[in-house]
């Protein structure tokens, strides 16, 4: 299967999640796709900075001595963002509404990062 069809599924199968994505900490994204490409921003700019978050975080939690960065979430006004560990430099990210279910959502990323840790 291929990232991109697991990238999908999480869209398909979540109710309100508007992004799925793999992005990098080393500031490069590697997959992403918006349910809607109308959302106001670019696919590449949502590559980017969910990437430079990611590795902001993962760096602060290496300089603090935290260990591995396992979880990120991130609450906005129009999107929580959940970015989970798949390997070292990688995480999933799913973008999930306000009004979507965010616990089907954090299923949905555990989920995605198992199957993509077989195709990474």
């Amino acid at each position: 299967m291929s990232l991109t069809d697991i990238l999908s599924e999480a869209i398909e199968r979540v109710n309100g999640v508007e992004l799925s994505g793999i992005v990098g900490t080393d500031g490069l994204g590697v997959e992403m796709l918006l349910l809607d490409e109308d959302l106001g921003y670019e696919r590449e700019d949502a590559e980017a900075e969910l990437s430079w978050l990611v590795s902001a975080v993962a760096n602060t939690a290496q300089q603090l001595g935290s260990g591995t960065v396992l979880d990120v979430v991130v609450e906005a006004e129009e999107l929580t963002y959940l970015a989970s560990f798949i390997t070292p430099g990688y995480y999933a990210v799913l973008g999930i509404r306000p009004d979507g279910n965010l616990g089907r959502a954090r299923f949905a990323v555990r989920q995605m990062v198992n199957r993509l840790r077989n195709e990474l």
